[in-house]
């Protein structure tokens, strides 16, 4: 029968508080230095989209390419109403200020939009577009979706 015997090892101290001040601080610092110089392309998947940011230089600032490939248009064969209620939504949402809804020549859905330098602050340098562009296109990403889920 095992017998347990005494562990020869330390009791592990508490951690010491965490300064929740100083570290922001830190991390501010660390990402106002090097952050947007060194993001390129950034991609991931939310809710089921796919989501790809790209910093585009122009002059001296630069720019940040928020796009997400929504889907694809029903087959025509599998339903023409569907494919032209997609359309129609498609059409419909070239009046946001800054989100534009595409389909190419594959019938791939995508959603873009460029957001200015001006506009992002470190750290959150890609959160604060993103959110902008989520709150401005995910409307009609649902509305697409019921669409071409059947």
């Amino acid at each position: 029968m095992f017998a347990p015997t005494a562990s020869a090892a330390p009791t592990p101290s508490r951690p010491e508080a965490v300064n929740f001040d100083d570290l922001l601080q830190t991390i501010d610092a660390h990402f106002s230095h090097s952050a947007t110089a060194n993001f390129e392309r950034f991609s991931f998947e939310l809710d089921g989209l796919a989501i790809e940011i790209r910093r585009i230089p122009q002059d001296e600032e630069h720019r940040f390419l928020i796009a997400a490939t929504v889907g694809y248009l029903p087959f025509s064969a599998e339903s023409p109403e569907r494919r032209q209620a997609v359309r129609t939504i498609v059409q419909a949402a070239h009046i946001l200020p800054t989100v534009h809804f595409t389909i190419d020549a594959c019938g791939k859905i995508c959603a873009g939009g460029l957001f200015d330098r001006s506009q992002v602050v470190s750290p959150d340098f890609v959160f604060h577009p993103l959110m902008l562009f989520l709150q401005e296109a995910r409307p009609f990403m649902r509305l697409i979706a019921r669409y071409i889920q059947g």
